[in-house]
């Protein structure tokens, strides 16, 4: 049976490994939300939030901050992003979010619970700090985009604040028709395509205010060229927003969801205290109708340079802390990419009751690290085929290294994103195979490379090339050279030749001996070639 018919899914199918919010496209938010995997720690998450905010559904309350911490990859921004989808209930290719979950929740308590707040009218504004935020950040860049998102959700223009309240004003006037119809009969352009380019339109907005709020033209100009009109205050954004609210009916709720905060606000003080203000008003005056949820890539107490009084205040505000780690990657790898079909299930567990002392045998490291091992037993050969389980561990360190110890992998995240890709790009490159193929650690090298500094990427590149030429290196060689490279930094294994023998293995059939020599001889290679 080859490899690529084994999988439940199509190996090749596109996966998206980063998920960034503002992606909302139909395609995408079903693959998200049907393919969303609670592992053991993202129930405990779960669990926690969920009981936080079925409370505030009875109880009014102040505590509406939720800070979701968690290293580069580790789902933080998946997991807003499905609660932002979960809560708001929306429909997507005809169900809505809370169905896509009724099977992901094991524990039926827990789905009521669920069941309860998604039965409220929620509305969410999810978005990304880092590119929604205003280029210079002085102490009110946080008001400044809340506000600015605030108001695009209520259908204003918030890039510019001074034109959002007048829309505002006029939408309160239940004038909003009529100023757009006057506009489009003088300027010729609808408001809406022309409202980012209002100040070439003096003249225009001046008669249009004329006209329908019956404004002279004296103040008509004078309030087309004020600035006071630009200025805003927590508190006058936060009654906008408590009169939004309750606008909407007792039991309506608004959430906030920021992508990104703690990388926006760095070791910025005042930004901090602007947050925290914000979340403190609202709070105050909206007593649980609006929640603020925040993930950032470092706890609370990490990021703020604050000390004493001012960080528990800090900490105060953001009730619900939830801190994500990598921990579960592997369970969501073998069920979003390697969950097999019964028969290949059946069949792999009969290739392990016929090789389990090979198997044994050929996976014995050389002073490992003692979690790192093969097969158990033949439901994890099944589950993990054609992985080794000692590969879901090491890659993550090897992946924190890289981070630590190359510039450019500043970026590479060590969690479910990198590794998502680079076990379904893995799997690829040995799909024609049997069952008795393993994928050799080297493979991963090219997940990784990208993010390497040149300097190390030449290297490999000109082994490649000496490959390619017959110039004394051999393919395999190129090989070795990718794997010394992953384990480099990693203390688990140490890299001497029995160990390289078991990270090159390729086949359950594989001869330890022969392909020791091997591995010498392409060491010897690469030392004689420098």
């Amino acid at each position: 049976m080859n490899i690529r018919s084994m999988f439940q899914k199509d190996i090749n199918r596109d996966i998206n490994g980063v998920i960034k919010v503002a992606q909302d496209d139909e395609g995408s938010l079903y693959q998200e939300l049907s393919e969303y995997i609670i592992t053991k720690e993202l129930r405990r998450h779960f669990q926690t939030f969920l009981d936080n905010y079925v409370k505030a559904v009875d109880t009014p309350t102040d505590k509406i901050g939720v800070w979701i911490s968690g290293f580069f990859g580790s789902g933080k921004s998946h997991f807003l992003k499905m609660l932002s989808y979960l809560l708001s209930n929306q429909e997507v290719r005809g169900k809505h979010a809370i169905d896509y979950f009724a099977d992901k929740f094991d524990d039926p308590m827990m789905y009521a619970t669920a069941v309860k707040c998604v039965s409220i009218p929620t509305e969410s504004i999810l978005f990304n700090i880092d590119v929604e935020g205003p280029i210079n950040k002085d102490k009110t860049a946080v008001l400044r985009v809340f506000a600015k998102m605030f108001y695009n959700h209520c259908g204003f223009y918030g890039d510019d604040l001074k034109i959002a309240r007048l829309e505002r004003f006029v939408d309160k006037q239940g004038k909003t028709d009529a100023f757009r119809q006057k506009f489009q009969e003088i300027n010729g352009s609808s408001w809406l395509d022309s409202r980012a380019a209002f100040a070439f339109f003096e003249d225009d907005v001046v008669a249009v205010l004329q006209s329908v709020l019956g404004m002279s033209e004296a103040s008509a100009r004078n309030w087309f060229n004020g600035e006071e009109t630009n200025e805003l205050s927590i508190a006058q954004l936060v009654t906008d927003i408590k009169e939004y609210v309750d606008g909407k009916g007792q039991d309506f709720r608004l959430l906030f969801m920021i992508d990104e905060v703690g990388q926006y606000i760095g070791d910025d003080g005042d930004l901090m205290i602007n947050l925290q203000s914000l979340v403190e008003e609202i709070g105050a005056k909206c007593m649980g109708k609006v929640w603020v949820m925040v993930t950032s890539q470092e706890a609370i107490d990490s990021v703020v340079k604050i000390a004493g009084d001012d960080l528990y205040k800090i900490q105060g505000r953001f009730h619900t802390r939830l801190s994500l780690s990598s921990s579960s990657v592997d369970e969501v790898i073998k069920k979003r990419v390697l969950a097999k079909t019964e028969e290949a299930d059946m069949l792999l567990r009969m290739v392990y009751e016929k090789e389990a002392a090979v198997l044994k045998n050929l996976f014995t490291f050389n002073n490992p690290v003692l979690d790192i091992k093969g097969f158990s037993d033949g439901r994890e050969f099944s589950a993990t085929f054609p992985f080794v389980p000692y590969q879901f561990i090491i890659i993550q360190k090897v992946l924190a290294e890289i981070r630590k110890h190359g510039n450019s992998g500043k970026h590479l995240s060590g969690g479910e994103r990198s590794m998502l890709s680079g076990f379904q790009e893995a799997a690829q490159k040995v799909q024609d195979k049997d069952e008795n193929a393993l994928v050799p650690f080297a493979l991963f090298y090219d997940t990784v490379h990208t993010f390497l500094d040149g300097s190390i990427r030449r290297v490999i590149e000109r082994c490649q090339k000496a490959a390619d030429n017959g110039d004394g290196i051999e393919q395999q060689d190129v090989d070795v050279l990718k794997l010394l490279y992953l384990i480099r930094y990693i203390d688990d294994i140490p890299s001497n030749l029995d160990n390289i023998v078991i990270l090159m293995a390729d086949d359950i059939r594989v001869d330890k001996i022969i392909m020791r020599e091997a591995v010498r001889g392409c060491l010897d290679r690469l030392m004689s070639q420098n």
